[in-house]
């Protein structure tokens, strides 16, 4: 992988793929819901979707013509610290699919019409996340887990802060965010690579540096239960603690102790609390990374009356997990976690968002032989300590939805000592 940086701080990264007839391209932007403020918390959403409603040039039809023309798949997607815009194309096609991205960031129309109606839409989704218990939970949760930062809410914003979005604040806030210093441009697959600089000095090589690149505080966590009622068959419960930050070297040590502990069909918490007890119809572990925090969950779906049993069992199997890890059960999480990245690899479109997610948030991406080696090269020992640090059963916060419980009776469940 090659990488160039422009005069004004624009980076662009080259994968060439020769044996590949087609391209994924990609445009990551600094600008998320940790970068916001309480007044315009969704913006950046926002923009993502109004970037499809038209250019100067450009018509919402015409963006979708091109992109059929093309027989490519324009999309764009928005996380809690970067917006990406996307496709893949034959490599015959990278100018004109890459030229209408970038007309897209540069010269929305942003009209005041489309504006409002989008509000409409964008107030669907937040509806469909509120009636999802498991989308709801989690975002329960991490507003809860980081109480002072925005990083905690959801990146599609309040029902105030949509309703109050208009030009003026977009405009404003893609002024300040929407700069080269933020924006990494990625090509992988077939691609001419002189035609590919001459489209980003083009369009982007004319950009003011503004001395704006990605900063961030480190949040600080809290300890809670919280509890949802909701008409719902089924509980969601989230279970949380503080983990590591993106940039952190264990960080496959922990993922790897999170596969073990229940990231898997083969984990400790899926054989044992559903498939031994048949206690939750599913059970999942994980490891969340931001830059400078991180979060480790753990998340079941049940009925009511098995919450208490399956909490329990599931603290107790905390408990005893670190000194309990075997070169076995680490053997597997490698070659699970090795197989996933290995044929994600293989895709050009998920090797350039490897690529891009990690240029614009760490300023470096490891090649791909260096990741796998350091992949394979965590050790048992290092997944114990890791788990001894960050798997305290004592210290979880909890977030619950549906037919719930009372606070006090979650907080008596997770300071107990007992075992199903």
């Amino acid at each position: 992988m090659e990488q160039i940086t422009l005069s004004n701080g624009f980076r662009i990264c080259l994968e060439r793929r020769e044996y590949l007839k087609s391209c994924a391209v990609g445009l990551y932007i600094g600008s998320g819901a940790r970068f916001e403020t309480p007044q315009t918390l969704g913006v950046s959403h926002f923009i993502e979707h109004m970037l499809f409603k038209g250019t100067e040039t450009l018509s919402t039809r015409r963006i979708a013509e091109i992109n059929d023309d093309t027989g490519g798949s324009l999309n764009a997607y928005t996380a809690k610290e970067f917006t990406c815009l996307y496709a893949r194309v034959l490599t015959c096609h990278v100018r004109q699919i890459f030229s209408v991205i970038a007309d897209m960031t540069l010269h929305p129309a942003l009209r005041e019409a489309e504006l409002e109606t989008e509000k409409g839409v964008i107030l669907e989704e937040r509806s469909s996340y509120e009636d999802s218990p498991e989308d709801l939970c989690m975002d329960s949760f991490y507003e809860s887990f980081w109480p002072n930062d925005l990083l905690g809410q959801n990146i599609v914003g309040t029902r105030e802060s949509i309703a109050g979005m208009t030009s003026d604040v977009i405009r404003a806030h893609m002024k300040q965010y929407y700069v080269p210093e933020r924006m990494v441009a990625v090509f992988s697959g077939a691609f001419e690579r002189s035609e590919a600089l001459a489209l980003c000095e083009e369009y982007f090589g004319a950009l003011q540096n503004t001395n704006n690149p990605l900063r961030y505080s480190v949040p600080e966590t809290a300890v809670f239960v919280r509890g949802l009622r909701r008409d719902l068959q089924q509980n969601v419960l989230t279970l949380g603690l503080p983990g590591l930050p993106l940039e952190d070297p264990r960080i496959h040590a922990l993922t790897y102790a999170c596969a073990i502990l229940g990231g898997a069909g083969s984990s400790r918490l899926f054989q044992r609390i559903r498939e031994e007890m048949g206690l939750v119809y599913s059970i999942d572990a994980f490891h969340t990374a931001f830059l400078g925090t991180g979060c480790v969950c753990i998340s079941m779906a049940l009925s009511a009356e098995h919450e208490r049993d399956a909490l329990l069992k599931t603290l107790a199997l905390c408990r005893g997990f670190a000194d309990t890890v075997t070169e076995d059960e680490l053997e597997r999480a490698k070659m699970q976690t090795l197989s996933a990245v290995t044929m994600a690899l293989e895709s050009p479109a998920s090797s350039a968002s490897r690529i891009g997610r990690n240029v614009l948030l760490r300023g470096k991406v490891l090649p791909e032989d260096a990741l796998l080696e350091t992949l394979r090269s965590v050790t048992l020992d290092e997944v114990r300590d890791t788990a001894h640090e960050f798997l305290r059963p004592d210290s979880f916060s909890l977030c619950a939805v549906g037919k719930i419980k009372s606070d006090k009776q979650y907080r008596s469940i997770l300071r107990s000592d007992s075992e199903v």
